[in-house]
């Protein structure tokens, strides 16, 4: 296994820099290379991406998500169950859910800058606006500037090149917003509220998949940690790895734990627990995120077939978080660093299996472990 990465590991040279002023890996990545040569073809698999942005007011710790989407862009005709563009609000202090299912002719996205179209809704890596209602002709309604402070290249050299079915990628693992949120007949204002937003692209879903962010540490607001990962597919039909990418950024340094680079990482989740250790030649992270069941909201992700993923979702979680270096290199004994606190911690987990939230609160699952 290791062999295997190290091997693709030699593929890439140059590394794709995520602080360009235009960052290419938060623009429309669907038929990228054809585009981009002008050959005239058109990528006709199974596809998927979606820009998503979460929102917690830290005076009242309401919280709010958006998404913009699209899935199956060639496929006019509808061919595939799953097919369409999609816009969706969350709301967690109501626990409620609005989603837009809109034909493809009003999706639209560029190559060249982070700019989305739906309809009349509009997202880019500064502001991102819009509105939807629901099914009961409820309002819900946006408008936020958002300001980038990083972003966190989970995967490393294999980012943006299909080596997995699924890519994720924190490009505003830190940012802050300023704006409004109309949600259930309330108005919500607020400034430099911690905010962030990360892309998912892909040809198929993960065998399950986890998160868990923050940005919002107490005693540390310019602290960020974003965690993410599952069971992919590896060019399309191998699990050859299940695991998760560790991203922190604290004091202005930034700390990685990747599997792409052969780090050691161990996940176990007893919900609503989420413990997370990741281990490099320098340093230890040890990640214990929690929340109650009554915390999250089950958001509902439709795969280019048509199925439904299930995504477990909590924005206001409790968090310990413990850094450590090693005091002599390649020995294991520890020095702690620092211990990072915070109750605005994101958690999810997420599969196609439709799990009853009460049974899943009564199960623990050992997710991974290369320790």
């Amino acid at each position: 296994m290791k062999i295997i990465l190290a091997l693709l590991m030699l593929v890439s040279l140059v590394s794709q820099s995520v602080y360009a002023q235009v960052d290419p890996l938060n623009t429309y990545r669907w038929n990228r290379s054809n585009a981009m040569t002008g050959r005239g073809q058109v990528d006709t698999k199974p596809w998927f991406e979606w820009w998503y942005y979460k929102v917690v007011l830290p005076e009242t710790n309401e919280a709010f998500f958006l998404v913009y989407g699209v899935v199956n862009p060639w496929d006019e005709q509808r061919t595939l169950g799953g097919t369409r563009a999609s816009v969706i609000f969350g709301d967690f202090a109501a626990m409620v859910q609005a989603e837009e299912n809109l034909p493809l002719d009003t999706f639209n996205a560029s190559y060249d800058e982070t700019l989305v179209t739906i309809k009349d809704n509009v997202a880019t890596d500064k502001f991102v606006k819009g509105q939807i209602t629901n099914e009961q002709g409820e309002l819900f309604a946006w408008d936020m500037n958002v300001e980038k402070d990083w972003a966190f290249n989970a995967t490393s050299w294999a980012t943006g090149r299909g080596v997995t079915n699924i890519e994720w990628y924190p490009a505003q693992a830190s940012a802050r917003c300023s704006g409004t949120i109309q949600s259930k007949g309330k108005t919500y204002q607020f400034s430099q509220a911690p905010c962030y937003q990360d892309r998912n692209w892909g040809n198929s879903f993960p065998e399950w998949w986890t998160w868990i962010v923050s940005n919002s540490f107490d005693k540390h607001p310019n602290t960020t940690l974003a965690i993410g990962g599952g069971k992919p597919k590896f060019f399309g039909r191998l699990h050859l790895i299940e695991s998760v990418a560790i991203g922190l950024k604290h004091k202005g340094v930034e700390y990685s734990w990747r599997p792409s680079d052969l780090d050691k990482i161990k996940i176990d989740i007893s919900f609503g627990k989420w413990e997370v250790v990741g281990v490099n030649r320098t340093h230890k992270i040890e990640v214990s995120a929690h929340a109650p069941m009554s915390k999250f909201l089950d958001l509902k992700f439709m795969t280019p077939e048509g199925k439904i993923f299930h995504d477990y979702e909590a924005l206001t979680g409790d968090m310990t978080v413990k850094l450590y270096k090693r005091k002599v290199p390649l020995l294991t004994s520890w020095e702690l660093v620092e211990t990072l606190t915070t109750h605005q911690a994101g958690i999810e987990y997420g599969s196609e299996k439709q799990y009853p939230i009460k049974s899943l609160f009564k199960s623990q699952k050992t997710l991974f472990s290369n320790l």
